[in-house]
């Protein structure tokens, strides 16, 4: 009997020595530095870095961006929207659980609504990140420049000691200069490439002018 106990106790102590490795690794995806920096920087720009790639010079990028501004002309020049649209919504899927993930071993618990106030913040960053490095237009570096410049803003309102309330205020009020923003930088854009196509019509027509004179 005795030496059966002593080997269920073996057993136990095994399977805990697993189940604490496990938990180690888990808990490390975060909390580790690798040169002075959190381990979750590395994350960012390593997402960033592949995000910047497939939008800026492979051809699905480029589709995403044509099915973005108008699906039908996507189609009527043989885009696959169908097959971009699902790849997106997949490809988002798959980063937004590995961003739960990283959450999860940061705060150490498994919560099913943690991570509901991060939706607003999120809707920030890539509105406010259309504004910038490629105006009217969403894209990777723009949205890091915008979750930068929220995390600075979250951390000083912290830092003061403000009440509750400040964080959600000020994640509002970016919303709606990013909103406010994003529409002038739209519109700004449209009107440059109407009087550039206007000034092209120009150009091509004084031959014509000069030869009917």
């Amino acid at each position: 009997m005795s030496e059966q106990l002593k080997i269920k106790l073996k057993q136990t102590e095994k399977n805990y020595e697993g189940k604490r490795s496990t938990c180690e690794f888990f808990t490390n995806m975060m909390d580790k530095h690798v040169l002075g920096l959190p381990i979750g920087a590395y994350y960012v720009l390593a997402l960033v870095a592949i995000l910047y790639v497939i939008l800026e010079y492979l051809p699905a990028g480029r589709g995403l961006y044509v099915i973005g501004s108008n699906p039908r002309a996507a189609e009527l020049v043989g885009v696959p929207k169908r097959k971009y649209v699902i790849l997106a919504f997949v490809s988002s899927s798959a980063i937004t659980g590995f961003a739960g993930c990283l959450l999860a071993a940061q705060q150490q618990v498994g919560n099913p609504s943690i991570g509901s106030e991060y939706l607003l913040p999120a809707f920030v960053g890539a509105l406010l990140g259309s504004t910038t490095i490629r105006l009217g237009r969403a894209n990777a570096l723009g949205t890091l420049v915008a979750v930068a410049i929220l995390a600075i803003g979250v951390s000083g309102i912290q830092q003061l000691g403000a009440d509750f309330w400040a964080t959600p205020l000020f994640n509002g009020l970016t919303l709606l200069a990013a909103v406010g923003l994003a529409g002038y930088s739209a519109r700004r854009r449209v009107k440059t490439g109407a009087e550039a196509s206007r000034k092209l019509m120009m150009e091509a027509n004084e031959p014509n002018t000069q030869q009917k004179k």
